[in-house]
């Protein structure tokens, strides 16, 4: 698909929406039902671990960084699992994989050994599910209207992610089997909408033209090479950001109630879909190392400013924390793509490998960091270190971080405009 700059007028946004293939539009839509119903249980899995299976803080804090890991670090597997089957049947997969999940979750209510292989399928859904999403959308576009396009899906994403908490902070407590339940049967109409929808599917990742050839996994390892910064900042970003996504569900029912998690997801997925999108085209082309510097600090006054007792600090740490995000995760994206652009869904599944990587680090220290400064009467104390290691990486993206390097390729000049 081909289009103009992707920081054109509103006018010219609307003209390249409408211009979508209808297959694409569908998704768009469908990914924020698909955040929507997952993250009716997922920052809640904490909570449901401990105060309705049953399980000690420590346990439920390994669980939930295992469930993380294969959330984040299955998705390396999400290439090859493509290549086989190709974009639709993947995301169809994956999600017949999270509806067994949710099933078996709400047998755990009763059944608390249950817990165990549902925390695996719920996760292993996704794993595969978002690298095919994501691939199928940047290999849709033009390279210029990539970032604005990948703002716009996880805008939608992040709409899901947003209302869903609130939604399901309504009804946890009431029954949480019943919710459960009730999210089974609508992943299982998302996964039919998915098979129905998407019938007419765009192009696999690996259908670059004959002439460019494919990419061994040889050479796909080897282009790795030289983006140990992008994935050490990657790792670094969702290590942070697991602290705030697995731990804040605990930390406001202690010092706020169950509510506020809602109004707080809410705030921070709410400021990724207005504002992203929005500044895809800056996030794209600003100072790599001024960037990553200022979001990690961004990211640390947010958490400092959690430590804070009631709902207001967590709404208003919640505001800067989510600033930093808005900026850091986007970048992330693009700089893998950039690197692999004839395979997305490899590049993301790397991405979300090492997402994986700082999501098993957070839920393992943060459990036990959590569960010290908890039974001290502290729980702020937690919000403290997490500063402290925004802290430590601001300096190292400004020690290590390159110069002033754009993620997307810079427009050409047309011929027309040469010599004027």
């Amino acid at each position: 698909m081909s289009g103009g700059r992707a920081d054109g007028g509103p006018a010219a946004k609307y003209r390249m929406f409408t211009g979508l293939p209808s297959a694409l539009k569908a998704l768009i839509v469908l990914s924020f039902v698909v955040a929507l119903g997952s993250y009716m249980v997922t920052p809640f899995i904490g909570v449901l671990m401990v105060e309705t299976v049953h399980l000690d803080v420590r346990v439920a804090g390994v669980l939930v960084a295992v469930a993380t890991f294969i959330q984040f670090g299955g998705s390396i597997l999400g290439g090859a699992v493509v290549d086989r089957l190709g974009l639709k049947r993947t995301m169809v997969f994956a999600l017949t994989l999270r509806t067994a999940g949710l099933v078996a979750l709400g047998a755990a209510v009763e059944v608390s050994w249950a817990a165990y292989p549902a925390v695996v399928l719920v996760a292993a859904g996704p794993a595969l599910y978002l690298p095919a999403n994501k691939a199928y959308i940047v290999t849709s576009v033009s390279d210029e209207l990539r970032p604005l396009f990948l703002g716009v899906s996880s805008a939608a994403l992040n709409a899901g992610m947003g209302l869903g908490p609130l939604l399901a902070a309504l009804l946890v407590d009431a029954d949480p089997m019943a919710l459960l339940v009730g999210l089974a049967g609508l992943f299982a109409l998302i996964t039919a909408a998915h098979q129905v929808a998407l019938k007419q599917t765009g192009r696999r990742p690996a259908a670059a033209p004959e002439t460019a050839g494919q990419e061994e996994p040889t050479g796909k390892w080897t282009a790795l090479r030289g983006a140990l910064r992008p994935v050490l900042f990657t790792a670094l970003a969702y290590y942070l950001y697991f602290f705030f996504q697995s731990f804040m569900g605990l930390y406001a029912a202690g010092v706020s109630n169950i509510r506020a998690l809602g109004w707080v997801m809410l705030l921070n997925c709410a400021m990724v879909v207005v504002l992203q999108p929005v500044l895809a085209d800056r996030i794209a082309r600003a100072d790599h190392r001024l960037l990553m510097t200022g979001s990690f600090t961004v990211m640390g006054a947010g958490t400092a400013v959690m430590s804070l007792d009631g709902t207001p600090a967590l709404l208003v740490g919640t505001a800067l924390f989510t600033m930093g995000e808005i900026f850091l995760f986007l970048r992330c994206d693009l700089e893998l793509v950039r690197l692999l652009p004839r395979n997305a869904a490899f590049a993301f599944g790397v991405q979300r490998l090492t997402g994986g990587v700082g999501g098993l680090l957070a839920g393992v220290v943060g459990g036990f960091v959590f569960a010290h400064y908890r039974s001290g009467g502290r729980p702020g104390m937690f919000w403290l270190v997490v500063a402290a290691q925004c802290a430590i990486a601001a300096l190292l993206a400004l020690a290590l971080g390159r110069h002033r390097q754009p993620a997307v390729p810079e427009p050409a000049v047309p011929e027309a405009a040469v010599g004027r």
